[in-house]
């Protein structure tokens, strides 16, 4: 079992690591009010991603085995959000407005703790990271002690990435970095945006 969960970690990990939705939230309450809403809106995503984990765990993979085309159908949904997403910030760096990371001012700790939460909930990228996770580790996952280590473990490494991407973001150099380097800023967040889709788009087909 602790093979396959240390497996879905790895995957985890490196999904959250690569730019998508959950970062540029982290991202914009830092830019935007600093250390304290940014880590607010991390421990939001940590908890949609306890959330995930349960439903990975108790037979989201079931679902997908008995109908593997919605698998499919979400990584073609989820790459056409990603490729707007990358148009997006293309059109921000030609135009110099509406980037995808934009300093957000904090709205309270439950707001940003909530927002995190709806993110993360709405997220194509995470849904289909989630969906592929549980063909082959929800089956794995037998007893109670087992579900509590990979919930726990999931929500704790979400927290650490998108903590580490906040505490970045909410430093007055990275705020000065960004708001210099903004246009060339979105041009790369929009490539590598509009590259994960086009991949997930292709292995949907």
């Amino acid at each position: 079992m602790m093979p396959l969960i240390a497996t879905a970690w790895v995957a985890l990990a490196s999904a959250a690591i690569s730019p998508g939705p959950n970062m540029v939230a982290v991202a914009s309450r830092g830019l935007g009010s600093g250390r304290l809403p940014a880590l607010t809106v991390a421990a939001g995503l940590a908890c949609g991603a306890f959330a995930w984990a349960i439903l990975t765990a108790v037979g989201l993979g079931q679902i997908f085995a008995l109908y593997p085309g919605l698998l499919r159908l979400l990584g073609a949904i989820g790459g056409a959000y990603l490729v707007w997403l990358g148009i997006k910030g293309w059109r921000s760096a030609l135009t110099g407005s509406g980037g995808q990371i934009a300093p957000v001012a904090g709205a309270g700790l439950r707001h940003d703790f909530l927002h995190g939460l709806a993110v993360t909930a709405t997220n194509p990228k995470v849904a289909l990271l989630w969906a592929t996770l549980s063909t082959f580790v929800g089956p794995a996952i037998q007893s109670w002690g087992g579900l509590l280590v990979f919930t726990t473990g999931s929500a704790l490494i979400i927290f650490a990435i998108y903590g580490s991407y906040g505490l970045l973001f909410s430093t007055g150099r990275a705020r000065g970095l960004y708001t210099r380097f903004q246009q060339m800023s979105e041009a790369v967040f929009g490539t590598l945006f509009g590259a994960l889709g086009m991949l997930m788009i292709n292995r949907s087909l």
